[in-house]
């Protein structure tokens, strides 16, 4: 056995096919997050650099150019934090299992909060920081005459506009902005 050969159980490292088809995937994944829209953008903890990209990317208007950007885009994604980048998109998709554990969790602090009164308020004010009490009061409140008088009455639609115990739903909701 001669010195210069490697051994055949020695770990010599990815392929050079593999490597391509993790360029590839983390390519499509920068081009997913470039075409975005800005307000979802915003939840996405990207670095300056990858931002920057993002910005000249939209501006482009040749495909060849955009092809070439994206090798870019694809370069700058090997820095990224690819883990808390996908855990953002999984959030917004609503057939990932992030998303529907997250809007399960929203949904059991609304019936908490109409259920059980002041216990839960004090501990989702802990919990989320909560600084106007009496704004989140006031949505229980409502959310609990609604499902009262649904109680008493089922055909009784909501009075216009959306119902008390959505918009208790969305303030809720605007806390899991992170």
């Amino acid at each position: 056995m001669n010195d210069n050969e490697p051994l055949a159980d020695e770990y010599q490292g990815p392929s050079k096919s593999q490597v391509k088809r993790e360029m590839h995937a983390l390519q499509d994944l920068g081009k997913f997050i470039c075409e975005l829209p800005k307000k979802q953008l915003v939840n996405v903890p990207l670095s300056d650099t990858m931002l920057v990209a993002i910005a000249e990317w939209s501006r482009l208007k040749k495909n060849e150019a955009k092809r070439r950007h994206l090798q870019y885009v694809g370069k700058i994604m090997r820095t990224e934090d690819l883990e808390a980048v996908q855990l953002a998109l999984d959030k917004m998709d609503p057939s990932s299992v992030v998303f529907n554990r997250v809007l399960h969790q929203q949904e059991r602090w609304r019936e908490r909060l109409i259920e059980q009164g002041n216990d839960a308020l004090n501990e989702f004010c802990d919990e989320f920081k909560v600084t106007d009490i009496q704004h989140l009061r006031q949505l229980i409140r409502n959310a609990s005459k609604e499902n009262k008088l649904k109680e008493a009455n089922p055909d009784v639609q909501a009075k216009g506009g959306k119902s008390d115990a959505r918009k208790l739903f969305l303030y809720i909701k605007s806390f899991y902005k992170d």
